[in-house]
């Protein structure tokens, strides 16, 4: 296995991926964000859309089912695994630059207030979010294909505002708000730690994932 292998597979999955990316879909995009942002001067909902994209194209390279054809290049498994991933982060990566940067335009145009500090923080959480699910959903897809397992990845994104709802309905309100003030008052006093915890647990995260995912798709043939 060498870099270049798995970086040439991300390219592989970014070539699978790119005739969805046309005109017509990034102006819809485009046009529903400047219409969201023209009535609120929230931006967490601006980032958690762009955000909420990467999941959906990140799953584009298993509905093609290709995976006969990787076996036909000089790849290992490991290599598509690998790739895979790397694939999905760099994918990440560049949808929440393009987070800050329609969340920064819009609300320039829009007259809105922008808060660097809050908006940096909402999309790194979202990154972190997103990519959590991310993980869930990788290593079912490498087990089952995408046609048996796309009802189930949609699963984690349906228990994670399912389970927001179910915190903010029978916990509270005073008790949660005090909670999350103690939290963030802690994390304000302690950012060098908070920061090295919320990356190490999201490496982990990634890391065993991948783990899954390989010993998942080694038991596969094609």
């Amino acid at each position: 296995m060498t870099k270049n292998t798995v970086i040439n597979f991300a390219r592989l999955d970014y070539l699978t991926t790119a005739p969805y990316l046309t005109w017509r879909i990034i102006l819809i995009f485009t046009a529903a964000i400047a219409f969201i942002a023209a009535g609120t001067s929230n931006t967490t909902i601006i980032i958690s859309m762009c955000m909420m994209c990467s999941v959906v194209f990140a799953c584009y390279p298993f509905t093609i089912g290709l995976d006969t054809l990787y076996f036909t290049l000089p790849l290992t498994k490991k290599n598509v695994i690998l790739g895979r991933y790397v694939f999905t982060i760099s994918l990440n990566l560049a949808m929440l630059l393009v987070a800050y940067i329609l969340s920064f335009t819009m609300m320039t145009i829009f007259s809105k207030d922008f808060d660097l500090l809050v908006n940096l923080l909402t999309g790194l959480a979202c990154f972190g979010l997103f990519t959590f699910i991310e993980a869930i959903q990788i290593p079912i897809y490498f087990k089952m294909g995408y046609t048996k397992a796309k009802f189930l990845t949609y699963i984690p994104l349906i228990a994670f505002p399912a389970l927001i709802i179910a915190v903010t309905t029978f916990i509270n309100e005073d008790k949660l708000f005090s909670t999350l003030t103690n939290i963030f008052t802690w994390i304000e006093n302690n950012i060098i730690i908070t920061v090295l915890a919320c990356v190490a647990v999201w490496l982990g995260m990634m890391c065993l994932s991948m783990l899954i995912s390989l010993k998942f798709y080694a038991k596969r043939e094609f």
